[in-house]
C-alpha cells in the first residue's frame, strides 16, 4: 500500500541513495585526460589515416613554385592568372626585343655590304645585346671577324652556335672550315668538312663548290 506521506518525511526515502546522488558519483569515477596525456596525444593527419581510421582532419599546406601556400581553389586561380599575366608579358617583351635586334641586323648587312666589317661587327653584336639566341647573328659576325683576319674570334662564334643552338649549321661549319684553313690548321678544317658533309648530305655540291673557294681563298 502506498504510503501517504510527503516523500521527504517518508523514513525509506532517507535510507536510499538518492539519484542526483548516483549520477554524481558516476561522474567522479570518470578519470579526466591530464595535461600532460592531451598534449602527447598524437594528432590525427593525412599519414595516419588506416582501415579502422579513415576520417582526415588535417592537409598539409600546398606550396606554389614562389613559396606561397594554396590553401583554397581561389588561391590556386590567383596563381595559375598571375602565371599566365607572366607568361604575355615576357612574350611582348621578347617580341620587342625581336624587333630591335632586326633593325641592328638589317644595319649589319648594310655596313657588311659596303665592306665596313668593322661597324658591321657593332651592329650585329648590338642585335645580340637584344637577342642571345639567334643563329644569324653569330654566324653574320663570324663572317665579319673573317674578313678582319680575326679567325680565332670568328671559330668562338661558329662554336658558340654550334655547341649551344644548332648543331647541324651548315653556315657555321663552314665558316669554321674558312678560319681554320686561314691559320693553317688542316686536321681542324678537314674535322668541319667530315661533319658538314655528313649533316648536309643532301647539298654536297654546293658544299664542294664552298671549299674549293675555301682552299683558294675567293673569301
Amino acid at each position: 500500500m502506498y504510503s501517504l506521506q510527503h516523500p521527504q518525511m517518508d523514513e525509506c526515502f532517507l535510507q536510499l541513495d538518492s539519484k542526483v546522488d548516483e549520477v554524481m558519483n558516476l561522474l567522479r569515477g570518470i578519470k579526466k585526460p591530464n595535461a600532460e596525456e592531451a598534449e602527447t596525444e598524437p594528432e590525427e593527419t593525412a599519414e595516419s589515416v588506416t582501415d579502422d581510421n579513415f576520417m582526415v582532419t588535417a592537409r598539409k599546406n600546398q606550396i606554389d613554385g614562389k613559396g606561397n601556400t594554396l590553401n583554397s581553389a581561389k588561391d590556386r586561380f590567383t596563381f595559375m592568372r598571375q602565371v599566365e599575366v607572366d607568361q604575355a608579358e615576357r612574350s611582348k617583351a621578347r617580341l620587342e626585343r625581336e624587333r630591335v635586334a632586326q633593325k641592328f641586323r638589317k644595319l649589319g648587312n648594310s655596313d657588311y655590304r659596303k665592306g665596313d666589317y668593322e661597324s658591321a661587327v657593332h651592329m650585329y653584336s648590338q642585335a645580340l645585346e637584344n637577342i642571345k639566341d639567334s643563329p644569324i647573328l653569330y654566324i653574320n659576325r663570324s663572317l665579319c671577324f673573317i674578313k678582319l683576319g680575326r679567325f680565332k674570334r670568328a671559330i668562338i662564334d661558329c662554336d658558340f652556335v654550334l655547341n649551344k643552338l644548332d648543331e647541324k649549321n651548315m653556315r657555321a661549319w663552314l665558316y669554321r672550315a674558312m678560319a681554320y684553313k686561314s691559320l693553317n690548321d688542316e686536321a681542324s678544317f678537314e674535322n668541319c668538312i667530315k661533319y658538314v658533309r655528313k649533316y648536309h648530305s643532301k647539298q654536297l655540291e654546293f658544299i664542294d663548290a664552298f671549299i674549293e673557294k675555301i682552299k683558294s681563298k675567293q673569301y
